[in-house]
C-alpha cells in the first residue's frame, strides 16, 4: 500500500508545479499590464493638458489679433471691391474677354460673400484669404497687360492708319492739285489751239450786167453777202481741212439761211449757219472769204451781226449796216 501511495504522489507532483509557474507568470503579467496601463494613461492625460494648454493659448492669440484680423478684413473687402471694379473696366475695353474675366468677378464676389459674414475668423483663415487675394490679383495684372498690350497694338495700328489716312489724303490731294493743273493746262492748250479770226471786211453787193459786183449799202439792192478776213497763225491748232462757217443775223435777229438742215454744234448747242468754205489749214496765216447769194431774197434795212466759227466754236465777230 505504501508504494501505491508514492506512486500516486509522484504522478501528481508536476501537474501542482505547472499551476505554480502559470500563477508567477499571471501575476507578473499582471504588473506589466498594469505598468503600461498607468504609463497609457499618464500620457494621455499629458496630451490632454497639453492641447487644453494650445487652445487656450490659440484663444489668446485669437483675442490679441482680434483688432488686426478685423483690420485686414476690412482691407480685403475694399481690395476685392477696386478688383471688381478694375474688371468691370477692362471688360469696357475689351469685352471678347468678357466670360473670362466674369470668371474672376464671380471669385471676388464669394470671397467678398465669406468676409460679410459675422462669423469670427482666426489668423490662418485670414491668412488664407490674403494669398487668395494675392493671387487673384496676379491674375488681374496679367488680364491688364495683355488688355493694355492690345490696345497699345490698337493704338499703333490707329496711328498708323491716321499717319496712312494722312498720306492718303495728301496724295489725293496732290493728285487733285495734279489733275486740276492738267485740266487748267488742257484748257490753255485748248484755247491756245483755237484759230482767231480778225480784219473782218463784211460788206454787201450788187451784180452788175457784166457779171462783176459792186458794194452797195442799200437793203433793197443787196444781191449778196460777202465777208472777208484772216484766220491768224497758230502753231498747236490741228492742220488739214477745215470747215468754216458764216453765220449772218437780220436786224430782227433772225439768222439768214437757205435751208433748215444747215446747222452745226457750237459749245454743246445746235445753231443755224448761213454759209460756210472747206481750207486747207497748215497752221499759217490765212486770208479767206465766204460770200453768200441771196438768191433773190430780200434784206431790210437796219444792223446785221456777222459771226465766223470754226472747229465748233466762235472764232471772231463783225458787223456792217444797211440803209
Amino acid at each position: 500500500m505504501s508504494e501505491n501511495f508514492n506512486t500516486e504522489f509522484e504522478e501528481k507532483k508536476p501537474t501542482a508545479g505547472l499551476w505554480i509557474l502559470l500563477t508567477i507568470l499571471s501575476l507578473v503579467g499582471a504588473g506589466v499590464l498594469g505598468w503600461m496601463y498607468s504609463n497609457e494613461s499618464s500620457a494621455y492625460s499629458d496630451c490632454q493638458t497639453t492641447n487644453a494648454q494650445l487652445e487656450s493659448e490659440m484663444q489668446e492669440m485669437n483675442v490679441a489679433l482680434s483688432g488686426y484680423i478685423d483690420e485686414t478684413s476690412s482691407d480685403l473687402k475694399q481690395d476685392f471691391q477696386k478688383m471688381l471694379d478694375t474688371y468691370d473696366q477692362l471688360i469696357e475695353k475689351d469685352a471678347s474677354l468678357s466670360d473670362s474675366l466674369n470668371k474672376q468677378k464671380d471669385r471676388i464676389q464669394e470671397l467678398m460673400a465669406e468676409l460679410s459674414d459675422t462669423k469670427k475668423r482666426s489668423f490662418r483663415q485670414i491668412n488664407n484669404l490674403k494669398k487668395e487675394n494675392s493671387t487673384l490679383r496676379s491674375i488681374m495684372k496679367e488680364y491688364l497687360y495683355r488688355i493694355d498690350s492690345l490696345n497699345t497694338l490698337n493704338i499703333n495700328l490707329t496711328s498708323k492708319l491716321d499717319e496712312t489716312s494722312t498720306k492718303l489724303s495728301q496724295t489725293e490731294k496732290e493728285r487733285n492739285e495734279l489733275q486740276e493743273q492738267n485740266e487748267k493746262n488742257a484748257e490753255l492748250l485748248t484755247k491756245g489751239a483755237q484759230l482767231n479770226a480778225f480784219n473782218f471786211n463784211t460788206v454787201a453787193l450788187k451784180y452788175r450786167l457784166n457779171g462783176s459786183t459792186a458794194e452797195v449799202t442799200r437793203a433793197g439792192k443787196v444781191d449778196v453777202i460777202s465777208s472777208s478776213f484772216t484766220i491768224g497763225e497758230n502753231k498747236i491748232a490741228k492742220i488739214g481741212n477745215k470747215l468754216v462757217y458764216l453765220q449772218v443775223t437780220d436786224p430782227d435777229g433772225k439768222v439768214i439761211y437757205d435751208k433748215p438742215n444747215q446747222v452745226i454744234n457750237v459749245g454743246g448747242r445746235e445753231i443755224i449757219y448761213t454759209d460756210k468754205r472747206e481750207i486747207n489749214y497748215q497752221g499759217q496765216q490765212l486770208d479767206m472769204t465766204i460770200v453768200h447769194n441771196l438768191q433773190g431774197r430780200e434784206v431790210g434795212k437796219g444792223n446785221f451781226n456777222v459771226k465766223i466759227f470754226a472747229d465748233g466754236i466762235l472764232i471772231g465777230k463783225d458787223s456792217f449796216t444797211l440803209k
